[in-house]
């Protein structure tokens, strides 16, 4: 071996002996982005280094466990795709409106700070989700919250709220809860939903309509000098209505002045009442049998009414009314996997709204 040829491998030893510096790391190149790779090594093991792998060929497989490096990072060109709109949260509609008032007499009452509604329908319209988890006419106690996310903008359905959550003064028996409106799947009208994704309303197990925008109004609710004997269900006008229980047909259009065109079917000492209907089935006539599940007319507007809806009652062998949520069981549904994901991007939205 020739003399040069020593002096080179003794600064090739003691070059690779000496410990690396950042200037020994690998950079790639542009050119390096560009080239196909045919095959990756075995092993990649450096203490000091960050190795980044690019494979622009979608072909080229790799196998993690063939890796070991304590402080490299390996990327695979095209494996991390990132919608730059998806990580914008969306804005909510600008008529979208939040207020939290707390509980001072009455609901009506604390709400007389609204400004661009009018203080009594907000407040009828929360009472209609309030009323599914508390007496919302005598159940407040002074001090308790009640945070609304409401729209302005008119819309198909009625209601103007968009979310709620009450939050009792402490000390109080009452619990807290919350509502989100949100339309399931095959639902031809919004509902609202728990944060957990059960639904607040409950639904009647045999229901006079078999489709309905919301129920309006709970037995029991003070009327002036009365209470309300039944349920209300707004539905568009000729929406079909259904005997639940069949039985014989005892009357129809009574006292239409304040009860509209009506219906009463007795059933075994027990009636039920249908007000305020569109039009009466010609099959429906006092004597009449009436099979359940039968058609007996459609939602109407007619006698003291405000707007289409049904009323629903059942009275007891003593004539009295009964509740119809007494009588008939009633469930309430739980959103399935496929309604899940934009639920919860619904709560996400109306509790940034809200700030929370």
């Amino acid at each position: 071996m020739k003399y040069w040829q020593y002096i080179v491998m003794i600064f090739v030893l003691f070059g690779c002996s000496r410990d690396p510096v950042p200037e020994d790391s690998y950079f790639i190149t542009q050119n390096d982005y560009n080239n196909a790779v045919d095959e990756l090594p075995e092993e990649i093991f450096l203490e000091d280094s960050l190795i980044l792998i690019v494979l622009p060929d979608s072909t080229v497989s790799l196998d993690i466990d063939s890796v070991s490096a304590l402080d490299s990072m390996i990327v695979l060109e095209d494996s991390l795709v990132v919608e730059i709109d998806s990580l914008i949260p969306p804005e909510p509609p600008a008529e979208w409106k939040f207020i939290e008032i707390e509980i001072q007499g009455s609901l009506y009452q604390s709400l007389a700070v609204v400004s661009d509604v009018e203080p009594d329908i907000l407040g009828a319209h929360c009472v209609r989700n309030l009323v599914w988890e508390m007496n919302p006419w005598r159940g407040f106690i002074a001090g308790d919250s009640v945070r609304i996310l409401y729209t302005t903008e008119e819309l198909p359905r009625e209601n103007m709220v968009v979310a709620f959550e009450y939050i009792p003064v402490a000390g109080s028996s009452n619990h807290s809860f919350s509502g989100y409106v949100f339309t399931k799947t095959g639902d031809n009208w919004p509902s609202v939903w728990q944060p957990d994704g059960s639904e607040l309303v409950k639904l009647l197990d045999r229901s006079p309509v078999r489709t309905f925008e919301e129920i309006t109004s709970v037995f029991g609710e003070p009327r002036g000098n009365h209470t309300h004997q039944g349920v209300d269900f707004k539905a568009p006008l000729e929406t079909p209505v259904f005997s639940v229980t069949g039985g014989t047909v005892l009357r129809t259009n009574w006292n239409t002045r304040y009860n509209g065109y009506c219906v009463e079917i007795d059933f075994g000492g027990y009636s039920e009442v249908f007000l305020h209907l569109c039009s009466i089935d010609s099959a429906v006539s006092a004597g009449a049998l009436i099979e359940p599940g039968q058609s007996v007319g459609t939602v109407g507007n007619t006698g003291i009414s405000t707007a289409p809806h049904l009323h629903y009652q059942i009275n007891g062998p003593d004539d009295y009314a009964i509740d119809p949520y007494l009588y008939f069981s009633s469930h309430r549904r739980v959103l399935g996997a496929e309604d899940m994901d934009r639920f919860q991007e619904q709560v996400a939205l109306c509790q940034r709204m809200m700030g929370e």
